[in-house]
């Protein structure tokens, strides 16, 4: 006979289902060295872009392979099952972040409750620590710390002065005690911890932390880069595309305006006649001579496949 399942187990199961009924999004992260108080605030600020949960991997496994393999089940659920337990990911200290909202937004939230913290004995050191040069007002008795650590010193009117920068820590290290007292003594906290994404679900699929730095406003920058780098190549083959064209058609009234000014021809269209005449008085810069000149100016531009650079248009009202 199966055993009883729990009312708290129950309630859970129920409000890890409604999540997942509820929310598109959800953001893995790391929970190593917060402190609950910082929970308290991060789960405050998320009224209204989303919720926390956190618990024992082991059941939330098995609400996400009971939903997996249930009669109903979508093919979403089953792709979480096989990321999240299948491929091992559920594990460590983790809590999950429920969200529709934009991912970058809620990461910048869980990041803005970053508490300072010193460094403890066995903490792994996320970042590197440098004790700086300079006097630490500390009695001459406390050489041996320094000593321990191989950190150069000289005693200098009555108090340990450090003679030259030294790296204590690196990322990855464990601390250890000497590390741990010396630190303390130097009043030096130079750990900070947060909820710290490690990757995240979005409408099935996985994506890692670097993906979060990707936003729209990147995508949209590569974009243009990547369309000014076509058209810099297509000038300079002479290959017409459809970022080239506006360009291809400039040049050639900018020939053909270069020529009227070389010669008695004079054209009315396109306001040709005016702006013949204010080249000729130095009202705006010559136009291009020759289409050698403008093969000249392209070849470079395809070189360094850079964006070409905008060209006067003589006053047309934007025609071209």
């Amino acid at each position: 006979m199966p055993a009883a399942i729990s009312e708290e187990k129950q309630e859970y199961s129920v409000r890890m289902n409604r999540l997942l009924d509820t929310y598109s999004k959800i953001l893995f992260c790391s929970l190593d060295n917060v402190r609950s108080e910082q929970m308290h605030s991060v789960r405050f600020a998320l009224r209204g872009k989303g919720e926390v949960l956190v618990g024992k991997k082991t059941m939330q496994k098995k609400i996400i392979a009971l939903r997996a393999a249930s009669d109903d089940a979508t093919a979403l659920d089953k792709a979480l099952h096989k990321v999240l337990c299948e491929d091992n990911k559920l594990v460590g200290n983790i809590g999950l972040v429920f969200t529709n909202a934009d991912t970058a937004e809620v990461t910048k939230i869980l990041t803005s409750f970053r508490v300072q913290a010193p460094a403890r004995v066995g903490a792994v050191a996320p970042v590197d620590v440098v004790i700086m040069a300079g006097n630490t007002g500390l009695e001459p008795t406390t050489t041996s710390f320094f000593q321990a650590l191989n950190i150069p010193t000289k005693i200098a009117k009555g108090t340990v002065e450090i003679t030259a920068d030294k790296k204590v820590l690196s990322v990855g290290d464990k601390v250890d005690f000497s590390t741990s007292a010396l630190l303390q003594k130097l009043n030096i906290s130079p750990f900070f911890y947060c909820a710290e994404v490690v990757f995240y679900w979005d409408k099935g699929l996985l994506f890692s932390v670097e993906d979060l730095s990707v936003t729209d406003a990147k995508m949209e920058a590569n974009m243009l880069t990547a369309i000014s780098n076509l058209t810099a190549v297509s000038l300079a083959t002479g290959i017409l595309t459809e970022a080239s064209f506006p360009h291809a058609i400039l040049d050639g009234f900018k020939n053909l305006l270069a020529a009227s000014v070389a010669s008695d021809y004079v054209f009315e269209e396109f306001n040709g006649k005016k702006l013949r005449t204010d080249v000729k008085e130095g009202k705006v810069a010559a136009a291009a001579p020759a289409a050698a000149s403008k093969s000249a100016a392209a070849a470079p531009a395809a070189a360094k496949v850079e964006e070409p650079e905008e060209e006067e248009d003589f006053g047309m009202g934007g025609l071209f």
